[in-house]
């Protein structure tokens, strides 16, 4: 009887570990489903009113030299992505974020993402905190410092405009180390 307990205890517990953190909400303006709160890549891929981001992934090709100069740096950063499935920006760079992400090998577990209404607001009070007016929104952060945003577009290429935000931190963190030692 025991055993039946713990087995029947830990089926229950299975679906609670995997519940996702986003809802699925009429947008009133489209009258499509759109997603708000905390997801990843994944959720938006196997959402069947997210077939845009396959299309925009499979489209995308990354400049592979900026590529080669993002991988050793980009690891010592996570990013936090806000983005409204509703947007025609965030249709256009959450595929190339994904593609370039993958292509440097970064950590996927290294992302904290929120999908948004229309009022740019997450299901909790994320978009307050990060202060979110646009979206997509892209902060890239260095420990628990904001060191830039991707806003709305890039200036360039996503690639490039995550390279320059890096790179600019990078310096500076190496312009500081190097000053404790004079």
């Amino acid at each position: 009887m025991k055993q039946f307990l713990l087995i029947l205890i830990m089926s229950l517990s299975i679906p609670i570990l995997h519940a996702q953190d986003y809802v699925r909400e009429m947008d009133k303006k489209s009258n499509k489903v759109i997603l708000r709160g905390k997801m990843n890549f994944a959720d938006i891929q196997k959402e069947t009113v997210c077939k845009w981001f396959d299309l925009g992934v499979n489209a995308y090709k990354p400049n592979e030299e900026i590529v080669e100069r993002i991988k050793p740096i980009i690891g010592h950063y996570r990013l936090v992505i806000f983005g409204g499935t509703w947007c025609s920006d965030t249709q256009l760079l959450f595929p190339q974020l994904y593609k370039t992400l993958k292509a440097v090998g970064f950590d996927m577990n290294a992302i904290e993402m929120y999908g948004v209404n229309r009022a740019k607001e997450s299901l909790n009070l994320e978009h307050k905190f990060y202060n979110i007016i646009n979206v997509p929104t892209i902060i890239v952060m260095h420990q628990y410092r904001e060191v830039g945003r991707i806003i709305e577009t890039v200036h360039t290429t996503i690639e490039e405009d995550l390279l320059a935000i890096i790179e600019k931190d990078a310096d500076q963190i190496e312009k500081k180390r190097l000053e404790r030692f004079k």
